[in-house]
Formats: structure tokens, C-alpha cells, sequence
């Protein structure tokens, strides 16, 4: 499969998380529709909630978590995180949430290859996985133009407001010297 090249709307920006964030993080959390696409479900956070689980995301090792950015003007548009998998010591779990008024011009592609170079270059990583929902057809595409290819693994079920959905998971190996 060819990939075709990635064009960006804007550039993004990938920071630490600042007080003034957390009004946008409490919305992200809280969107029922949002949170379902990225096979969770909205639990009504608090600001105290959303302080813990920055806490638990930024505290401990083998973690990582970055706030999407405008470049411009520095307003938060979405967050990433990172895990490193278990047992591993290359291999890094990930996510990503971006508003949805800011997907679909090359943010979040923008945002991932940024998470990719650092992560190879602060921690040696090698390899990347994450899951989608079978469904999320757009984010499937995303990933794929990224270079990620499904795992040969059968879909699974997850409960996401109740209700099992389908997912799959994909995976990216890095070449050595080469976070792209």
C-alpha cells in the first residue's frame, strides 16, 4: 500500500498542561458523543476528578502526556497520552483526543508525528500500537496514511456507554535512527 503524502492545515504544538487548560480538558472528558468515538465513556468529571487523573497521566513513569496546541496563541485544542507497555521496553500505548471542531485539518496527524519523534528520541521506542473502533472509519484512514497497519489479531468487544462495540488494533514499528 501506498501512502499518500500528509499535507497540514496548521501546525500544532505539544506542551505541558497549564491551569488554564482545565475548563477544556472537563469539557473533553465530559463529551458523552467524544468520548464514545475514542471507546470511553464520559463519567461527568469534576474539576477535582480531572486534577487526579492529570496527576496519574504526568506523575508516573513510563508515562506521557502532552496538551495539543495552537501554535499562535497557544489555546489547548486536545491532549495526548502515552503508556509504555508492560514488560516492554520499546513498545508505547497511546491515544489521542482532539475538540471536534479541530479534527479533520491535519492536527491530530501533525500531533502524532510529534508524539512519534519524541518518543523515539527521549525513550528509544520502536514500536507503537494503539486501538479504534472498527467503525471510526476516518481515524482508521488517519492512522493508515501514518503508516499504521492493522494487528493480525481478530477484533474484540469493548463496553462504551453500555453498549459493546467492535475494535481493532494497529500497530506502527519505527526504524532504528528514523522516528518517522
Amino acid at each position: 500500500m501506498t501512502t499518500a503524502p500528509i499535507q497540514f492545515v496548521t501546525a500544532i504544538r505539544l506542551r505541558s498542561w497549564h491551569e488554564a487548560d482545565l475548563d477544556l480538558l472537563r469539557q473533553l472528558r465530559n463529551d458523552v458523543e467524544l468520548q464514545a468515538r475514542l471507546l470511553s465513556t464520559a463519567r461527568g468529571s469534576d474539576m477535582a476528578a480531572i486534577r487526579g487523573w492529570l496527576a496519574h497521566r504526568t506523575e508516573s513513569p513510563g508515562r506521557v502526556f502532552h496538551i495539543i496546541a495552537d501554535p499562535g496563541d497557544d489555546t489547548a485544542l486536545g491532549y495526548l497520552q502515552a503508556e509504555l507497555e508492560p514488560g516492554q521496553q520499546d513498545t508505547w500505548h497511546f491515544g489521542i483526543c482532539l475538540a471536534l471542531e479541530h479534527q479533520g485539518a491535519g492536527r491530530g496527524s501533525a500531533a502524532l508525528i510529534t508524539l512519534e519523534q519524541r518518543l523515539a528520541a527521549d525513550f528509544r521506542a520502536r514500536k507503537l500500537i494503539l486501538e479504534v473502533g472498527e467503525n471510526n472509519h476516518a481515524a482508521i484512514r488517519c492512522y493508515q496514511r501514518l503508516g499504521f497497519t492493522r494487528t493480525v489479531q481478530p477484533a474484540w468487544q469493548a463496553e462504551v456507554c453500555g453498549a459493546m462495540r467492535p475494535v481493532i488494533g494497529m500497530t506502527k514499528t519505527l526504524a532504528a535512527g528514523d522516528p518517522r
